[in-house]
């Protein structure tokens, strides 16, 4: 017989980077928390089937928060990226405003307290922003159809939360995510793309300028900060039922210097080349992130020790013989 007190925790797009390493980090917390095994594997291709599942999906999990005081849903789903087509980032929000369609429904029968996560995209919801640092406070600028997209993700879950006040939500805004396991099909995840560039040698593209410099989190640390604020969050009594959270490590370094350490790592670095690309365009010179709202105290491993890591990894699956050799373009 499981806790009255725990609360019920259900990600959606646990195999993806995100979602992996929330369900991980959720194994090491002594927070109450139960991970909810989702039934069924969504086909995100194909809508029909998809609003079905949403809705199977829905129905028991509402069936087994009857042993819960609580529920959670972290959404860490979507494949878009900046440069996806608009069709498909557009298909992306529909699917998820289809499941807070049915989520609305679900309060009609459910009265318990329910939070819900959303991950969010710090570099494509501020792109164009040039005031640095930037922080939860910095108004939005999108230049992307993808931090538009992200931001109408937003705006839908917002909208949700103000005709449910038992709904809690938390908007973390992500810089970018690296760690082991990322998919290296998607055209996403430069170090770990750079990395395997220097293990295999193969030449690798690269559509901005080397002095380009973003904020890297370990995809650890990020689902931990995570972890944290929404405990904070469920700890403090306060009227305002949506907070905006900023993961990011604090840490800027630029394309060069990732290029320095990992030559210092591997003694030979990625071999790169610059052809010219329109999604450079959608691309800032730099974003530098602070963040002035929840887990004050949480420190991020340096860039230098999770490259390592990283590499260390992809070593290990180049031994077995898994580590995907790069598509000829």
């Amino acid at each position: 017989m499981k806790k009255i007190a725990d609360n019920l925790i259900w990600i959606i797009g646990q195999g993806g980077l995100l979602g992996s390493a929330l369900s991980q980090q959720l194994s090491l917390q002594t927070t109450p928390w139960t991970l909810w095994s989702q039934p069924l594997k969504f086909d995100w291709k194909n809508n029909f089937t998809l609003i079905n599942q949403f809705k199977h999906s829905l129905a028991e999990f509402e069936k087994a928060t009857a042993s819960f005081q609580g529920w959670t849903i972290l959404w860490c789903a979507g494949a878009g990226v900046i440069g996806s087509k608009e069709n498909a980032l557009n298909q992306e929000t529909q699917n998820f405003s289809s499941f807070l369609a049915l989520l609305d429904e679900f309060f009609t029968t459910n009265s318990k307290k329910g939070t819900f996560f959303l991950a969010s995209s710090a570099g494509g919801i501020w792109a164009g922003t040039k005031s640095f640092p930037i922080t939860e406070f910095s108004s939005p600028f999108p230049i992307s159809e993808y931090g538009h997209q992200k931001l109408a993700q937003e705006d839908a879950l917002k909208e949700l939360a103000q005709r449910h006040p038992n709904l809690q939500i938390l908007i973390g805004r992500i810089s970018n995510l690296y760690g082991p396991g990322q998919n290296l099909e998607k055209p996403q995840g430069l170090l770990s793309q750079l990395c395997r560039s220097a293990l295999l040698q193969v030449p690798m593209n690269v559509f901005v300028s080397l002095n380009t410099t973003r904020d890297y989190i370990h995809t650890a640390d990020a689902a931990e900060m995570i972890l944290r604020s929404l405990k904070q969050i469920g700890e403090k009594h306060s009227s305002q039922n949506c907070t905006t959270k900023i993961i990011c490590s604090e840490e800027e370094c630029s394309i060069s210097q990732i290029l320095s350490y990992l030559k210092h790592l591997t003694s030979h670095p990625p071999l790169i080349s610059h052809p010219e690309n329109l999604i450079a365009s959608q691309q800032p010179k730099e974003l530098i992130f602070r963040s002035e709202c929840l887990v004050s105290s949480f420190k991020c491993r340096p860039l230098f020790e999770g490259l390592n890591e990283l590499l260390c990894a992809q070593e290990k699956q180049l031994q077995l013989g898994a580590l995907p050799f790069p598509q000829a373009v």
